[in-house]
């Protein structure tokens, strides 16, 4: 394989290469991309083509250069054209499109324009783009840059490796126009003499994509009809922080392109809720869900240019935002109580009850402790602490707005710096 490093498959029929994450005690598991699988799913639907042999596992070029096998579903030839499947492995990231199945329909036709390349759609349940913002225009299918690349890269090697030109003669009564007219054009990087002339019309389906579509945040970003085609590295990371901060980035992007000076930044589904019957009027567009990455959402609002910022939490999440912690989630930061009774000494209340704070042994207990006493001063002090974290991390660069609910939605504080 060119002298690339081969990841070895693990002897599951249908699983990614033995790469692995040790976290704490348990071992996780990697997946590949629906970028990876659609490549998969597309080179194996060429080969067919080219060797009218039905393969069992194609070897995909990742961006890093390394080769992972991968193995098809199932794959058919009719007439002029081949259609192959792969069954996305997501490992042990909770992902959305674990298991979904994802096509490739693959044909030679002739461009008259004399034309070297991919014609690459999207066929059912892929999405299509219809706001700005997205790496990829509106219209076009939402089939990412990376895989993009991935796709082109591997059918042009799958193509040097054989000759394309025999395949295409072998079929010249066969239709040689080319059905989808709303495709992507990828001209091929190599000038090799016998891809002159040799065009693919490549189709990426995703069978229940729709369905799935609907669990993620495509809608909100005006991606309609299906899912999105990703992967930057082709391998998916169980838990990876570095895809949901790619998730934010994207969806500031939109936020941004759509007119919004200011967005909303809600820890969760609830948050947000809670936040949109205060701010009713605000476009849909404008609402990020940032889950606990607080300070790298600050930073990455500042740096695209927002003029102001909305946060929209709990009362755990804000006492960690309040005590300086960029990362919110209790597996990577535990709940520290002390800090709040120390804050709620400072403002008067004697020992048994401050001890009694420290003592809790979750913030909803704590937070039933002040609203018990009531201690409405304390909570306001931790929602200006909070605010004051958000706006030194802005480096007082944007105004910032502070919600803090109680867990069933009542309003607690509502703080601006």
């Amino acid at each position: 394989m060119d002298g690339q490093t081969v990841m070895t498959p693990l002897a599951a029929a249908d699983t990614v290469g033995e790469t692995r994450i040790t976290r704490a005690t348990r071992t996780l598991r990697c997946g590949f991309s629906t970028g990876t699988a659609a490549t998969a799913a597309a080179r194996g639907a060429l080969r067919y083509l080219l060797l009218g042999k039905s393969p069992q596992v194609i070897a995909v070029r990742l961006p890093g250069n390394l080769f992972l096998p991968i193995r098809l579903k199932e794959s058919h030839l009719v007439g002029d054209e081949a259609w192959a499947s792969v069954i996305k492995d997501a490992g042990d990231d909770p992902d959305v499109t674990h298991r979904a199945e994802i096509t490739a329909r693959v044909r030679f036709f002739t461009a008259s324009d004399n034309r070297s390349g991919i014609y690459l759609s999207g066929g059912v349940g892929v999405g299509q783009v219809t706001r700005p913002g997205l790496p990829v225009a509106i219209g076009e299918p939402a089939i990412n840059p990376a895989p993009r690349e991935m796709l082109l890269q591997n059918l042009e090697e799958e193509l040097l490796q054989s000759n394309p030109m025999q395949a295409v003669l072998a079929g010249e009564s066969a239709d040689r126009t080319r059905h989808e007219t709303s495709a992507v054009f990828l001209p091929f990087h190599r000038n090799a003499a016998h891809l002159k002339g040799i065009c693919l019309e490549v189709e990426i389906g995703v069978p229940k994509g729709a369905e799935l579509a609907v669990h993620t945040l495509n809608p909100r970003l005006g991606i309609i009809g299906g899912i999105s085609i990703l992967g930057t590295t082709g391998i998916v990371k169980p838990f990876s922080h570095e895809a949901y901060e790619e998730t934010i980035q994207v969806g500031f992007k939109v936020a941004a392109s759509n007119g919004c000076e200011q967005v909303v930044l809600s820890t969760g589904g609830k948050s947000e809720k809670f936040a949109r019957g205060l701010l009713g009027d605000w476009p849909e567009v404008a609402f990020v869900q940032i889950a606990d990455f607080f300070a790298f959402a600050v930073r990455e609002a500042r740096t695209t240019g927002f003029t102001g910022i909305v946060h929209s939490a709990f009362f755990g999440k804000v006492l960690k935002m309040a005590q300086g912690h960029a990362y919110t989630h209790a597996h990577r930061t535990p709940l520290e109580l002390r800090p709040l009774a120390d804050l709620a000494g400072e403002l008067g209340y004697a020992g048994p009850f401050t001890e009694e704070l420290a003592g809790a042994n979750t913030a909803r207990q704590a937070l039933g402790l002040l609203q018990a006493r009531p201690a409405e001063d304390v909570i306001q002090a931790v929602a200006r602490q909070g605010l004051a974290q958000s706006l030194n991390i802005a480096e007082n660069r944007l105004a910032v707005r502070l919600f803090l609910f109680d867990y069933d939605g009542a309003l607690l504080a509502d703080v601006r710096g």
